[in-house]
């Protein structure tokens, strides 16, 4: 059996080396995505355009506005004439928030009662939240500079995991998993129904092969090309990036084979099913963004409704994230690092078992 399945692997691994455009797709653009990704998929808001309608004209009023003007956070700042400005500057989209100073602003600072109006364009939610944020930040910093004693209390923040909050060390390590899990994916996808689509398929049923040495010899090429590619991306990651790498590198790549076996065995089901690369490519991607919608790519699992909850548990990207997050920033212990790799284990096991079910009714 041995022989067959190391046979076999060699005509897998040929067969994934001779189709040059298919395997260009599957390894440059995944490494070409790290890079672009990295910079692009971020939730920071750093470059904020603002208006501000100044009704004081007041030497307070415009320390405010060289406050707001100078804060690394702005990068633009007109200022408002009259009130009808206001509207057309937010639905135009040239400004994302107005900061509205009344009149006697500059008086009622002195006297500890100032108020600001700030008016911001609610069809970017998340970003309006943030540059809430960032702005009432600075304008109660103004306030406490000028009315010191009105704060009795001091805040001291310290960020655990991530002190100087770099979107590096939270974007990287998600683009570790789920470029592997696309490549890996496509790798076990494009692999039967290549061999239906060349006609070659019937020759390998056959031969002496059963049908699980047949996904076996499927598989493995798949697995070691994918992680070929993990360690590129992981390269990339510590010397490009400059993330923290605070585990252990068992660990990670414990979690990296099971992961990959757990999402190999839904590629090969997928590639069962359908007849041209076409429909599997199609196929992957059914699964692929839901996956990495569901896992706690972007938003938190806990955000999401509780209706909505339980299906991630089926989503092996989700504690594939956890894993790689706690190894990277974390230094996360075996025992932590076994309760998300027992649950990829556990799906990969039904995953690769569902793909034996519809390999074996397929070659009939």
């Amino acid at each position: 059996m041995i022989g067959r399945l190391l046979a076999l692997i060699r005509k897998e691994a040929l067969a994934i080396k001779n189709d040059k455009k298919s395997l260009f797709v599957v390894i440059v653009p995944p490494l070409i995505q790290v890079m672009m990704f990295s910079f692009a998929a971020t939730l920071e808001v750093k470059h904020i355009d603002l208006a501000v309608f100044d009704q004081d004209g007041s030497h307070t009023s415009q320390e405010l506005i060289q406050n707001l003007k100078g804060s690394s956070y702005v990068q633009k700042l007109l200022r408002v004439h009259h009130q009808g400005e206001i509207e057309g500057l937010i639905n135009t989209q040239k400004v994302l928030a107005v900061l509205v100073i009344p009149s006697g602003f500059g008086k009622e600072v002195l006297s500890a009662k100032a108020n600001v109006q700030l008016l911001l364009d609610g069809r970017r939610s998340n970003t309006a939240q943030i540059v809430e944020g960032y702005l009432s930040s600075i304008v109660q910093t103004f306030f406490l500079s000028k009315q010191p004693s009105t704060s009795a209390i001091s805040i001291q923040t310290r960020f655990f995991f991530n002190p100087n909050l770099s979107n590096f060390w939270w974007i990287v390590p998600n683009l570790f998993g789920t470029i592997t899990m696309v490549v890996a994916m496509l790798l076990t996808a494009l692999s039967i129904a290549r061999e239906r689509e060349l006609g070659t398929f019937d020759q390998i049923l056959v031969s002496p092969l059963r049908p699980f040495e047949i996904l076996i010899g499927k598989l493995v090429p798949a697995l070691l090309i994918s992680m070929s590619e993990s360690f590129l991306i992981l390269l990339a990651a510590l010397y490009l990036f400059g993330v923290p790498f605070m585990g252990s590198l068992t660990i990670l790549y414990t979690g990296v084979i099971v992961f990959l076996f757990s999402i190999s065995g839904i590629g090969l089901f997928i590639s069962a099913l359908s007849n041209t690369q076409q429909q599997a490519i199609l196929g992957s991607f059914v699964f692929l963004l839901p996956s990495i919608l569901l896992s706690g790519f972007a938003t938190p699992v806990e955000n999401m409704p509780s209706w909505l909850q339980p299906l991630t548990t089926l989503t092996p990207l989700k504690y594939y994230l956890v894993l790689i997050k706690g190894v990277f920033l974390k230094d996360i212990s075996w025992e932590i690092a076994w309760s998300q790799i027992v649950p990829m284990l556990f799906l990969g096991i039904i995953s690769m078992s569902i793909a034996m079910i519809f390999f074996r009714r397929r070659s009939r």
